[in-house]
């Protein structure tokens, strides 16, 4: 498996046990770095520690063996409180053609909660490679 493809990664939900405020509800999200491109997901106001996510982003990936970063957030008024965050083999994302899994994350080395997350992996030269190809592409004309 040379990991060469599209990958689709979809936010579901976090179940958060770090929790920045001391008064209210956390208002979470997400980045994702990968290859020095980060994605955002959207603020889940008042989310508190179960938040609801939904977002979805494409990456084009070279290698099995390369990372995604995966940071946590909490949005304030002035400021973003760091929940948790982890590194993600995407190996582990594209196994069987994609996964539905929990991923922990950490802050100051203590489990800090987990996402969950669901992917699709379309192979280069797959049957759903150029359907997925446009949406990347729409994806990264948003993003400029």
């Amino acid at each position: 498996m040379s990991g060469k493809g599209l990958l689709e990664l979809q936010l579901l939900k976090g179940k958060l046990t770090h929790d920045t405020e001391m008064l209210g509800k956390m208002s979470p999200y997400i980045t994702l770095v990968y290859k020095q491109k980060k994605h955002k997901s959207k603020v889940h106001h008042e989310g508190g520690k179960t938040p609801i996510f939904g977002d979805k982003f494409t990456f084009e990936v070279s290698s099995a063996t390369e990372d995604i970063t995966m940071r946590v957030w909490d949005l304030d008024l002035t400021t973003s409180d760091a929940v948790g965050f982890c590194q993600i083999k995407i190996a582990s994302l594209i196994i069987n053609n994609g996964v539905e899994d929990w991923f922990d994350i950490y802050f100051d080395n203590k489990n800090a909660g987990s996402i969950q997350l669901r992917t699709k992996f379309e192979p280069e030269g797959g049957d759903q490679y150029e359907n997925m190809m446009k949406d990347f592409q729409e994806q990264n004309l948003r993003l400029q």
